[in-house]
């Protein structure tokens, strides 16, 4: 059978518009399907967005002793920095540090007025390109040659919230698969809508299909119009639903973060890109699927 693009597009679009409730109906629900899971997805690029950035901000402090020399401290910051797994180091003063620590308690100044002299040591900052490399930096600090030097006793003066970080990589770690698995649940209700709404579209016209078999028509003669047709649906669902997520990203999450402006909820141009571009190929090729699955019943006449 000789393939004719612009005939069978006419009657699929022909198709469409004759029965227009049906088609409207497999639209509005691949729209709804498709606006489900790509709300869901936009929430897990927020989380992931959101973790992203809490991870960058995890960091390792290393409290130094008064007695260590600055050319000791100097050896041991170079040392640092020559790890693979080390993003960059801030180095503290005492001055600097408790100009810190006045600003943090400036709302106590009962205590700040009971403090004399400096007690705080200098420490350094360790900041990781990825933060699950954690336990390895510390290992690798642990175990510098001459930490004895540098610091009072290195499990009481090294902290980097090891409880903290453990439950944190947890959490990530279960919403993950929480999240992986919802969507593919999503996705399969989605398609399961889909293919029986079009079934019904389908059904609805089994006697011209039936009478299109009976006259010698064959069968990828009667699919491809309806092939086209769930694919047009399917997209123009996906169209529907792509601006039902884009108002979600731009002002539902801009009230949120109005309300809790201490959060980072935001989602990178090129993901919202390729969340699009996702929710277009998948509303062609539910479409296609729903009728294709939809048809192989009609097709055995």
């Amino acid at each position: 059978m000789k393939f004719r693009p612009i005939y069978f597009t006419h009657e699929a679009i022909d198709n469409m518009r004759k029965n227009f409730a049906m088609s409207s109906a497999a639209i509005s629900t691949a729209a709804l399907s498709l606006f489900l899971v790509g709300v869901f997805l936009l929430i897990f690029f927020v989380w992931n967005s959101f973790m992203g950035a809490t991870l960058s901000k995890l960091e390792i402090e290393v409290f130094l002793k008064d007695s260590a020399t600055p050319e000791q401290v100097e050896n041991f910051q170079n040392e640092i920095l020559s790890w693979d797994e080390v993003k960059t180091i801030k180095y503290i003063s005492k001055d600097e540090a408790l100009k810190i620590f006045k600003e943090k308690m400036k709302d106590k100044p009962e205590m700040l007025e009971a403090m004399t002299g400096n007690p705080l040591p200098a420490s350094i900052r360790v900041f990781l390109n990825d933060a699950h490399d954690t336990d390895l930096v510390v290992g690798k600090i642990k175990g510098y040659k001459n930490l004895e030097n540098l610091v009072e006793d290195a499990t009481v003066d090294i902290k980097y919230g090891a409880d903290y970080i453990e439950k944190l990589f947890s959490v990530i770690k279960l919403i993950g698969w929480v999240g992986l698995a919802a969507a593919a649940l999503l996705c399969f209700a989605s398609i399961v809508m889909i293919i029986n709404t079009i079934r019904l579209t389908i059904l609805a016209r089994k006697r011209e299909v039936s009478i299109m078999r009976l006259v010698g028509a064959s069968k990828w003669f009667v699919r491809w119009p309806f092939l086209l047709e769930g694919m047009f649906q399917g997209f123009i669902g996906a169209l529907i639903s792509i601006g039902l997520v884009y108002f979600v990203k731009v002002w539902v999450l801009r009230q949120v973060t109005e309300v809790v402006p201490f959060l980072d909820l935001s989602v990178s141009n090129v993901l919202f890109l390729w969340l699009v571009l996702g929710m277009v190929l998948g509303g062609v090729l539910i479409g296609a699927a729903g009728s294709t699955i939809a048809l192989r019943r009609f097709l055995k006449v």
